[in-house]
């Protein structure tokens, strides 16, 4: 399950995109009414946005904030 290791600032960035993959999936599952995708897909935001550290999380652009604010987890 672990690959090889990167630096810091390189996970952080594949976490950042990796949460923005999974809101706006959070967001088409909502869109079809795929409830049991939907709570996956929340728990799954949730724990990658925990990964993040705290200073990371000020890259965020504002349509990131917005979408990721869409899930009611932040």
């Amino acid at each position: 399950m672990h690959g090889k290791t990167c630096d810091t600032e390189d996970r952080d960035t594949e976490l950042m995109a990796l949460a923005r993959l999974v809101a706006y999936a959070l967001e088409s599952s909502r869109s079809l009414d795929a409830e049991v995708v939907e709570v996956c897909l929340e728990k799954a935001l949730e724990a990658v946005l925990d990964q993040i550290d705290d200073t990371s999380r000020t890259t965020l652009t504002t349509g990131d904030i917005i979408l990721i604010n869409r899930s009611a987890l932040c």
